[in-house]
C-alpha cells in the first residue's frame, strides 16, 4: 500500500513509529541541585523508546533514564553530580593528580553554598527573564512553577521557527542562573501547551 492511499492518521502513526527513536539534543543550563551551577550549557542526548526515555551526557559517559524527558534529565543530572562528588573525594589517591573526568567537570561545574531566597527575588528573576526573552521573538508563552524555595520549573512554548535557537535560549537560562544564585531552574521547551499539565504554573511571558 502506498502512502497516498493511507488516511492522515495512519501516516502520522507510521511516521511516529519510524522516527520516535531518533536521538535529539537538549541543552541544559543547570544540574537541578542547590549546591552546583554549570558555567556553560551542556548537551544531553535524548533517545525515546516505546516506554522509556534515555538521557546521555556523552562527554563523561553518564546515562540517565525515566518515563519522560523531564525525569530522564533529572536522573542524568543527579548522576553527573554523584560522579563529580565521587571523583572529588578520590582526586588524590596516589600521585595527587586529578582524573581526566574530574579535571573536565571542574571546568564546567561551580560549587555554590546554599542560601535562602525571598519571594521578591523570584519576582526580580521573572522580570529579568521577560526582558531577556524579548530578544527571542519566537517564544510565544512562558510558564513558571516555583515548587521549592530555591527551585522552579519553567516551560517555554515555542514556534516551529525557534528550533534553531534552543542553544541561544539555553544561554539566556544560564545567564539568569548565574545572576540569581542560588535560584535553580529546569527549563523545558515545547511547541504547544497540548498534553501539558499547567495547573501549578503561573504564566509570566
Amino acid at each position: 500500500m502506498h502512502l497516498d492511499e493511507l488516511k492522515p492518521s495512519q501516516v502520522k502513526q507510521i511516521i511516529h513509529s519510524e522516527f520516535r527513536q531518533l536521538p535529539e539534543t537538549h541543552w541544559i543550563q543547570n544540574l537541578r541541585h542547590p549546591s552546583y551551577q554549570l558555567r556553560q550549557p551542556i548537551p544531553i542526548i535524548i533517545v525515546r523508546k516505546s516506554d522509556s526515555v534515555a538521557a546521555n551526557y556523552d562527554d563523561i559517559d553518564v546515562c540517565g533514564a525515566g518515563d519522560c524527558v523531564k525525569t530522564a534529565i533529572s536522573d542524568v543530572c543527579e548522576k553527573i553530580v554523584k560522579h563529580y562528588e565521587m571523583l572529588r573525594e578520590g582526586v588524590n589517591p596516589h600521585d595527587g593528580l586529578p582524573t581526566q573526568d574530574y579535571a573536565f567537570l571542574k571546568q564546567i561545574i561551580e560549587e555554590i553554598p546554599p542560601k535562602a531566597v525571598s519571594s521578591t527575588r523570584w519576582d526580580e528573576a521573572k522580570r529579568f527573564y521577560q526582558e531577556m526573552l524579548k530578544a527571542i521573538p519566537y517564544v510565544n508563552e512562558g510558564y513558571i512553577n516555583i515548587s521549592a524555595p530555591n527551585y522552579a520549573d519553567v516551560i517555554l512554548i515555542l514556534s516551529e521557527k525557534s528550533v534553531d535557537l534552543i542553544k541561544q535560549l539555553a544561554q539566556i537560562d544560564l545567564d539568569l542562573n548565574l545572576k540569581f544564585r542560588p535560584l535553580c531552574f529546569h527549563i523545558e521547551y515545547e511547541l504547544s501547551t497540548e498534553n501539558l499539565n499547567l495547573d501549578a504554573f503561573e504564566r509570566f511571558v
